[in-house]
């Protein structure tokens, strides 16, 4: 989210009728059904409030857990429970994580009550994000996958059919050996492990034990271990509260099922209250798309050339980064395309992060995995490097023939100088990143930044551009669905905006 972008700060100070039902609902099995600006957070914030300290639940010294799918939402989650709350609000073992955490301590209780058993005998496993700190990847077609074999943990290769940056199998095999595999890992195992009914019993009592009541904040991102874990907690007798909107699933490409989240509702008997009362909407007009949108009418943004965002719009949404670089030079995205891992890859994020850092200040999508990739272990390092980046920046500037491979290498050098890794020649794939950096540069910091829906989403602004493939603006003409994925996007790109959405048009002003 960038600086301009904020997290709904007009709706009032006291909670609506629907936001008081919501959190202090009795039901043990709730599921509320909150769209754009409707205050889910407050909500959600409110609710394990209300699960920790009324004094009907307070006699159950077992935790309050609330989970979601990414650090961002638990720290924004986190900071409104202790604004409401207070810090004791989360004293041990009450605590809000990633979900990811919760499926760490299921498959550690499983190794160490012996129903499980890793590669070695470890019971405790050092669990990364990703392997690319610790082993380079290498440009190959063989990954590799973890499996449950008679209650042993075992690495299976895959042979894919395309090559692709991966680590290989042998390098995984030996760190899985000294206890340390990555989340991924850990859910490969689970739910390999979790087909076993034993075992699956020993996890439902491990939740019964330590847990009263489980907050689960998007639920429609959920994928189907996600969904498992959770149903076994229901079936555990932990009070559920689940919080999401299905119109705004979007990480179908990482596994999510939002098309089996209906089943699961009423399968587990869940009750739905809704969130209807939008806060974010300061315009009428604005107020009526989204409006029209959800009840899939068809409607046609109004146009503003490519050439005019700046002074416009405050961000400009695609549903993919590359539309972002190709629609204005005005446009700075902050990210040059999904992050895959390549070493040029991320010196050129690290570059592009200096250039977003001074003009917008927010760091670029990527300068995390960036980091790891070059098995830079120092966070502030993107800072210390300031007065070099800019020498490269300058270097870009420059109008001579050969200035972006000059740049290239003066950006290896510095890499070189504090990473392990070294980067290839100069290649045209290489050097194209900064070309396109460069294009940038000739606006002189007349720039809007550029997001995927997938980074705005929980974001809101006064303006929002979007950018639409014919696609996509013939989708939006014809009506929107929540069960398509595309059209999800459509929807969470086209809600941001507090006053006006337009289109961004690939022709410019006259």
């Amino acid at each position: 989210m960038t600086p301009s972008a904020s997290t709904g700060d007009a709706r009032p100070k006291n909670l609506t009728d629907e936001q008081t039902a919501a959190s202090g609902s009795l039901e043990r099995r709730l599921f509320i059904d909150a769209g754009p600006g409707t205050g889910k957070t407050t909500v959600a914030a409110q609710r394990f409030g209300v699960l920790r300290f009324a004094p009907e639940f307070r006699a159950d010294h077992r935790a309050v857990i609330a989970v979601s799918f990414t650090r961002a939402a638990t720290w924004n989650l986190k900071q409104r429970v202790r604004r409401i709350w207070g810090p004791a609000a989360l004293t041990w073992p009450h605590r809000i994580v990633t979900l990811d955490t919760i499926m760490c301590d299921l498959l550690h209780d499983l190794l160490r009550a012996g129903l499980l058993r890793w590669p070695n005998g470890h019971t405790a496993l050092t669990v990364i994000d990703s392997w690319n700190a610790l082993v380079p990847p290498t440009w190959t077609k063989e990954t590799y996958k973890l499996n449950v074999d008679a209650q042993e943990v075992k690495l299976t290769k895959v042979v894919l059919r395309e090559r692709g940056s991966h680590v290989p199998p042998p390098a995984i095999r030996k760190r899985l050996a000294e206890g340390i595999c990555t989340h991924q890992d850990v859910r490969d195992a689970l739910a390999g492990a979790l087909k076993d009914e034993t075992i699956a019993a020993r996890a439902r009592d491990h939740l019964n034990e330590s847990v009263k009541a489980l907050i689960v904040d998007e639920v429609f991102d959920a994928n189907e271990l996600d969904i498992a874990v959770i149903e076994l907690a229901a079936q555990a007798g932990l009070s559920i509260t689940l919080v999401g909107d299905p119109w705004q699933a979007l990480y179908v490409f990482r596994g999510a099922r939002p098309d089996i989240i209906p089943a699961f509702l009423t399968r587990a008997g869940i009750t739905t209250l809704a969130l209807t009362e939008s806060f974010r909407w300061r315009d009428p007009m604005q107020r009526e798309l989204a409006g029209d949108l959800r009840e899939g009418r068809g409607v046609t943004l109004d146009l503003t050339a490519s050439d005019a965002v700046v002074g416009n719009v405050d961000v400009v949404l695609a549903t993919e980064w590359k539309p972002l670089w190709q629609a204005s030079h005005s446009i700075l995205p902050l990210a040059f395309h999904s992050f895959k891992g390549g070493l040029e890859e991320a010196a050129a994020t690290l570059l592009l992060n200096h250039i977003t850092r001074s003009t917008f200040g927010e760091n670029a999508t990527y300068l995390v995995d960036s980091l790891m990739t070059l098995s830079i272990s120092d966070p502030d390092v993107a800072i210390r490097l300031e007065n070099e980046l800019h020498n490269v920046v300058e270097m870009l500037l420059d109008t001579e023939n050969e200035t972006t491979k000059t740049a290239y290498a003066r950006l290896a050098g510095i890499i070189a100088s504090f990473s392990p890794h070294v980067l290839r020649p100069a290649h045209r794939n290489h050097t194209a990143r900064l070309a396109l950096i460069a294009t940038r540069l000739e606006q002189h910091g007349k720039l809007i930044p550029g997001l995927t829906t997938h980074q705005a989403k929980g974001g809101e602004w006064d303006t929002v551009g979007v950018v639409l493939s014919a696609f996509e603006q013939a989708r939006l003409q014809g009506g929107l669905t929540h069960t398509e994925d595309t059209d999800r996007k459509l929807y969470v790109a086209c809600t941001r905006a507090r006053l006006h959405t337009a289109q961004v048009s690939t022709e410019t002003a006259e």
